[in-house]
């Protein structure tokens, strides 16, 4: 009896064994409510903390990000043309070559972008200061027009009389000369010139690791891979890279599609300007094209801001223009964004609404650009999970019509 009972009590083991899954769950999951409960005791710590490794690491994720929108004019020239040079030094080098080209023409975009719209901007606002007086002594002059607002015409033009431009300028003039606010406008200066010189320092560092990432972006992409595989079992790794290959396509299809039709656009406000005489058709056309790749509001911006400069010196063709922009907008919606970006992001409309209205809510407008990829790929994971338990459980569903 009692050498049973040592036996068993031989069995009992000394400490608890991982080797099943639940024993590994129950620690896993333990370690993660410790971790939670430790981030709420010490969250303003790690929140600092991570700031701080935030600020040390953000070069080399802006790096990450210039390097995939650069990777668009790279494989156009390495892929389409440069291919076609049949030398063997020169295919040697050929990626260098992809690499300067491209940074030259976007920089010679921007260049150009710049001196066509900062120029005319500036005309417009002194048009508009000039113009603005006038402005407002015909509206007030429309108001005695009116008879609910007859009222306050009176009171608008005493107000309007009383109103000095000069007077305005004297207050700011001596606002800044002031010895009060010298000494703070002083600090302020020095402060931004100090962040803009920090953030021209975390620009480069972030031009230099882009070029070293499209240098060598398949040796890292490969690189990634090993890893994967090395850290988790093949199963879990063809998953991670079945994810990685849905957000690069997305990502990657959705910016080539929004840049392509914001050119699209662009262009073709340009020369319809032209056609039909509306002032200052360049600079137009570089307004709704760089402001069409904000989505949703990015139209209307453009469109707003281009009717501005134009009914500022011809009324009539600010109306003409606005029928332009509701015609290409039509077109755009219709028939362009369709077919150069719904085809590569795969993601319904109301869901891309969706997306977009969180992410503008959360991150503004790169939260817009970045969640519409996001949620398509996380639209595509559901539909291939759905499909597979349906196929699973041998059912024939079928969409019907409500």
């Amino acid at each position: 009896m009692e050498d049973k009972r040592e036996r068993e009590e031989k069995k009992i083991p000394s400490s608890l064994s991982f080797k099943t899954d639940v024993y590994k769950k129950i620690f896993l999951t333990g370690l993660a409510l410790l971790f939670v409960a430790y981030l709420f005791v010490n969250s303003k710590t790690i929140f600092s903390g991570l700031g701080v490794l935030l600020g040390v690491i953000a070069p080399f994720i802006l790096g990450g990000v210039i390097a995939f929108i650069m990777k668009i004019p790279l494989n156009f020239f390495e892929r389409k043309i440069l291919d076609k040079i049949k030398n063997e030094k020169f295919q040697n080098h050929k990626r260098t070559i992809s690499i300067a080209i491209s940074f030259i023409v976007i920089i010679l975009a921007i260049f150009i972008i710049t001196a066509i719209i900062v120029p005319q901007l500036i005309n417009s606002f002194n048009e508009l200061r000039k113009s603005l007086p006038s402005f407002l002594q015909m509206a007030i002059d429309k108001t005695r027009e009116i008879p609910y607002l007859s009222n306050y015409s009176d009171k608008l033009q005493a107000e309007y009389d009383n109103l000095s431009w000069n007077e305005i300028f004297n207050r700011v003039r001596s606002f800044v000369k002031s010895d009060e606010q010298s000494s703070y406008i002083l600090n302020s200066a020095l402060s931004t010139a100090s962040s803009i010189l920090g953030g021209l320092v975390s620009f480069f560092l972030a031009l230099i690791t882009s070029i070293y990432i499209l240098a060598d972006k398949e040796r890292l992409g490969y690189q990634a891979t090993r890893i994967w595989y090395s850290c988790f079992n093949n199963k879990v790794a063809n998953k991670i890279l079945h994810v990685a290959h849905l957000l690069h396509e997305n990502f990657f299809g959705f910016i080539r599609g929004q840049l392509t039709v914001s050119s699209f656009i662009g262009i073709a406000t340009f020369v319809c300007c032209l056609l039909l005489r509306i002032p200052n058709a360049a600079t137009i056309g570089v307004i709704v094209g760089v402001t069409d790749l904000v989505p949703i509001i990015g139209p209307f911006l453009g469109g707003a801001m281009a009717f501005v400069m134009i009914v500022i010196e011809d009324p009539t063709k600010g109306l003409m223009f606005i029928v332009l922009i509701l015609i290409l907008q039509q077109i755009e919606s219709n028939l362009v964004y369709p077919k150069l970006v719904g085809n590569k992001v795969g993601l319904p409309s109301l869901w891309t609404l969706v997306a977009i209205t969180i992410g503008g809510s959360l991150f503004g407008v790169v939260g817009m650009w970045a969640f519409i990829p996001l949620a398509s790929t996380l639209y595509a994971l559901i539909k291939e999970y759905t499909e597979y338990k349906i196929n699973e459980k041998n059912l024939d569903l079928r969409m019907k019509k409500i």
